[in-house]
């Protein structure tokens, strides 16, 4: 066989070599990339439930807090009617319960 064959041959070989080798790497840096956006879709995903779940608990204390307050004024609304029927006078309730 002659040398300028297997030069030939070689120089092929060689550039087969090189495309697997870069397409290995491509195949790697593909991986990688998907790894990453997964990653980053879990870490979003993960971020999203924690702002819900923080948004539930301030809503559930904001109207715990709201309720507490409307049973307040409720009581003292029935407490002042019944000073009412009693006799007070509106500066006597007032200065009572502090409306």
């Amino acid at each position: 066989m002659p040398e300028n064959a297997t030069t030939n041959e070689n120089n092929h070989v060689t550039l087969i070599l090189r495309e697997l080798s870069a397409d290995e790497k491509m195949e790697y840096i593909a991986e990688m990339r998907e790894k990453a956006l997964h990653d980053e879709a879990t870490a979003m995903n993960a971020a999203e439930k924690r702002g819900e779940k923080r948004g539930m608990e301030k809503a559930r204390a904001e109207g715990l807090a709201e309720g507490r307050e409307e049973g307040r004024k409720a009581r003292k609304a029935e407490i002042a009617e019944k000073m009412r029927k009693i006799g007070m006078t509106e500066e006597q309730i007032n200065s009572i319960l502090k409306l």
